[in-house]
């Protein structure tokens, strides 16, 4: 049986132990985002003792905002996988097993450089790959929406970006609905995914609504992945419809 967690940057405003506390009333896994109050060395150094008391298992969604492991300046590049290292060492120190990173962003101030920006990330991909094995963590590297900044949109280019490494993949399904790249990302990754994002949209934005609200095929989708033992972590912009996504989402998969 597949286990189903939640994620939501939203959740970083509300201190950790209430977070914890109303996620743990409806899920039994928590997929931390690490930023703001929920940012994971901070979570360690102070909360380290409720996540091992705790009854949900966990996983870290490495941070966000100011984090590029693809920029062309190469004290930013190193300073955003450092970043990312600290939040692997915190992951492991709180014996967690799976990590979720972004590929980053292109060049917003010159055109037509996308490809030294792939080559910035594989840079970061080798260096975030080893770490991952001296943390004896799952590294997972995360399609993005159809955003022109964001590398990682199409399948292929992801590929390209961890080819040469044993990084695994987060399988977004709301991102790649966005860009028409859901039966290619299931194709091309195949058992190299270990850690799944669901959510539903139109097919244009990255809207993370409720699943059934948008209109991905997840019968579908569910069906590219019928191999998959994995985690499910629903996505949202709040709680309650993460809730709800839930119930919808056990009952697509016969739970």
């Amino acid at each position: 049986m597949n286990a189903i967690g939640v994620s939501c940057p939203e959740f970083g405003k509300t201190p950790f132990p209430e977070a914890l506390e109303n996620i743990s009333r409806e899920f039994r896994h928590w997929e931390i985002f690490s930023e703001l109050e929920h940012y994971a060395p901070l979570v360690c150094l102070e909360h380290a003792s409720l996540i091992r008391d705790s009854d949900l298992t966990f996983s870290v969604h490495t941070g966000i905002a100011d984090i590029n492991v693809a920029s062309n300046n190469e004290r930013l590049r190193e300073a955003a996988v450092a970043n990312i290292v600290a939040e692997m060492k915190a992951a492991n120190d709180l014996d967690l097993d799976t990590v979720t990173v972004h590929p980053g962003i292109i060049n917003l101030a010159v055109k037509g450089v996308r490809e030294r920006s792939i080559a910035q990330a594989k840079i970061s991909m080798k260096e975030i790959e080893h770490y991952s094995a001296e943390y004896g963590l799952y590294a997972c590297i995360e399609n993005m929406p159809n955003f022109p900044v964001m590398l990682g949109i199409q399948a292929d280019e992801l590929k390209e970006i961890i080819d040469g490494t044993d990084l695994s993949v987060c399988f977004d399904i709301g991102h790649a609905h966005t860009s028409g790249q859901i039966d290619r990302m299931a194709e091309l990754f195949g058992d190299r995914i270990r850690n799944i994002h669901i959510h539903d949209n139109l097919g244009e934005k990255d809207d993370h609504m409720t699943i059934g609200d948008g209109r991905i095929d997840f019968p579908h989708v569910l069906g590219l992945l019928s191999n998959y033992r994995g985690r499910y972590i629903i996505e949202a912009r709040s709680l309650e419809s993460a809730v709800e996504s839930q119930a919808r989402l056990r009952r697509l998969l016969g739970q």
